[in-house]
C-alpha cells in the first residue's frame, strides 16, 4: 500500500496492534502504518534532531533521541581537506553498532527513523548510513512527514523518555557488515562524472546538485570556496517536498529533476553540503524510484569545496 492510501486508513482494532511486524511495508511508511505496529516487539522508531528541545517537548511514544552530530556524523579534520573543520565525516561501522545499542536496537529488530525540523533529510541521514553498513534494507523505514504529520493526524505525543529495559541486555547486538560502496559515491568517482558530464551539451548528466540556489552559485559559502561540480545540475532538495513536508508523489519528483536537465535514469551521484540532503534525495532516486546506480556523494561540498585541486564552476 502507497504512502497516501495508508494515511487515509485509521487503527480499528487491536488485532492489527498485535500482528508481528513481519510485513515489509516498504522504505517510505505513512502515520497509520505506524500507528498500528508501534506495540510491536521488535520496533524501534528513533527521533532523529539536530536538537533535543523539540524532543524533550513532544515525541512519538517510545522513540529514542538521536543527536543528529554527534551520533551519525563526526566533526574533525581529513587529509583530503588539510586543516578545514567538517561536520559530516561518516562513523565507521564499529562507532554505528555501537549507537544501535545506544538506541536498544538489537538483532533483527525494525527501525523507523523520523525528525522533526529537517523535512525528512535529518531522518534519512540515519537511515543511509544504516544502509551502507548493509542493515537489512526490508527492516527501516522513513515516516513520512515525520512528526508534524503524526501531530496532522491526531496521534498523541509524549514528554516520557523511554526506560531501558533490562531484557535488552540479553538482546543479540546488531552485526554490521562491510561498508557497501555501490550507495556511496567517491571524490574519484564524482570527479569523473564531472568530466564526462562536462564533455558536450548532450553529454548525459551524472551529477546532481540539490543545496539551495545560493549555495549553487556561490554567494552562500560555506566552504573555502564556493560553485559548484562543473556538469553538474541543481534541483534544490526542498522543491521534492510538499508544503507539509512529505514527499510528493514519485512521478512528480522525477519531472522536477528532469525539469532540472536531468535524467533521473543517468544521474551517479547526488550531494550538497555534508551528504545530508543529498542521502534525502538518493532515498528519492534509489529507495523510491528504483534506480540502482544512483549514489550520495557522502563527503559533498564539505570536501570538494574545500579541496584545492577540485574544479569549480560559477554562473
Amino acid at each position: 500500500m502507497s504512502p497516501t492510501k495508508a494515511a487515509q486508513r485509521r487503527p480499528t482494532s487491536s488485532t492489527a496492534r498485535s500482528k508481528a511486524s513481519t510485513d515489509d511495508p516498504g522504505p517510505l511508511i505513512g502515520v497509520d502504518w505506524l500507528a498500528d505496529h508501534l506495540d510491536d516487539a521488535d520496533l524501534r522508531v528513533v527521533h532523529v534532531a539536530p536538537d533535543r528541545r523539540v524532543y524533550n517537548k513532544r515525541h512519538i511514544r517510545g522513540a529514542t533521541y538521536c543527536d543528529l552530530h554527534k551520533e551519525i556524523a563526526l566533526r574533525g579534520t581529513a587529509p583530503e581537506t588539510g586543516d578545514a573543520e567538517r561536520e559530516w565525516l561518516i562513523p565507521t561501522a564499529e562507532q554505528t553498532a555501537a549507537v544501535l545499542r545506544r538506541w536498544r536496537v538489537g538483532e533483527g529488530d525494525r527501525i523507523v527513523f523520523y525528525d522533526d525540523v529537517g523535512l525528512n533529510r535529518q531522518a534519512i541521514r540515519g537511515y543511509w548510513l544504516l544502509r551502507l553498513y548493509r542493515y537489512p534494507k526490508e527492516r527501516l523505514h522513513i515516516l513520512d512527514g515525520g512528526i508534524n504529520a503524526w501531530t496532522r493526524a491526531g496521534l498523541e505525543t509524549t514528554t516520557e523518555i523511554p526506560e531501558a529495559d533490562l531484557a535488552d541486555a540479553l538482546r543479540q547486538p546488531v552485526t554490521l557488515g562491510e561498508r557497501d560502496d555501490s550507495i556511496l559515491a567517491t571524490y574519484d568517482e564524482v570527479l569523473a562524472w564531472s568530466r564526462e558530464s562536462s564533455k558536450s551539451d548532450d553529454a548525459p548528466t551524472r551529477i546532481l546538485d540539490v543545496r539551495t540556489a545560493a549555495e549553487w552559485v556561490g554567494s552562500d559559502l560555506r566552504a573555502k570556496r564556493g560553485g559548484h561540480i562543473p556538469g553538474a545540475r541543481h534541483r534544490c532538495f526542498v522543491d521534492l517536498l510538499t508544503d507539509e513536508g512529505t514527499f510528493r508523489p514519485v512521478d512528480q519528483m522525477l519531472s522536477l529533476i528532469r525539469a532540472s536537465g536531468a535524467d533521473p535514469g543517468e544521474v551517479r551521484a547526488t550531494y550538497c553540503q555534508g551528504g545530508v540532503r543529498a542521502a534525502l534525495v538518493w532515498f528519492v532516486l534509489h529507495e523510491l524510484a528504483g534506480f540502482e546506480d544512483v549514489r550520495s556523494y557522502g563527503g559533498s561540498w564539505e570536501e570538494w569545496g574545500n579541496r584545492p585541486d577540485s574544479p569549480i564552476e560559477m554562473p
